[in-house]
């Protein structure tokens, strides 16, 4: 285990905080690490229509420059309840809110530089609903088959990593 010795922030913004811990390692060497602090655990909600067909969003991701697919979902409020802030989110970016949500798991979302989880929902019985949703977010939605996602993932079509985790965590739970 490592063990830290003194901790400074290098940059504060309410999106994101940089630190820099001094860290003494397992063989005793010193270095300096960068972490980010107080980085919020997200949702990440696969809706599943009666008919099978599930929601895959496309969002426009500024660093790539590119829109990217995704499942729907977001940053949970610190202690807001898991369940109450995937439905919030999916509220928020598709107008529509699960009256069934089924957890089927979790990952880490950079384990190098926090320890914050994607919690992964199944969706179901769904209806509308809305809530206001970030100025920043440009996003259309769109219904597939689980044939024309994996399709889409072999063809490199679905490239988002957290869609890829929420993706494969979905078809080892409901495949089983």
């Amino acid at each position: 285990m490592w063990k830290k010795i003194s901790s400074k922030t290098l940059f504060a913004h309410p999106r994101i905080t940089l630190v820099e811990d001094e860290i003494e390692l397992s063989t005793g060497q010193k270095t300096n690490y960068l972490r980010f602090d107080n980085v919020n655990n997200v949702a990440a909600v696969i809706c599943k229509r009666e008919d099978g067909r599930i929601l895959m969003q496309l969002e426009y991701a500024y660093p790539p420059n590119q829109k990217l697919f995704q499942f729907p979902g977001g940053a949970i409020n610190l202690n807001e309840n898991l369940e109450i802030g995937a439905n919030r989110e999916l509220m928020e970016e598709s107008k529509l809110k699960a009256k069934d949500l089924k957890f089927l798991g979790k990952f880490l979302i950079n384990n190098r530089r926090s320890d914050a989880m994607v919690y992964v929902y199944l969706g179901t019985d769904l209806e509308e609903s809305y809530l206001d949703s970030d100025i920043e977010e440009e996003i259309e939605n769109f219904w597939f088959s689980e044939e024309e996602i994996t399709a889409m993932i072999r063809e490199g079509k679905i490239i988002e990593q957290d869609a890829l985790a929420a993706w494969a965590i979905y078809i080892c739970q409901e495949k089983k």
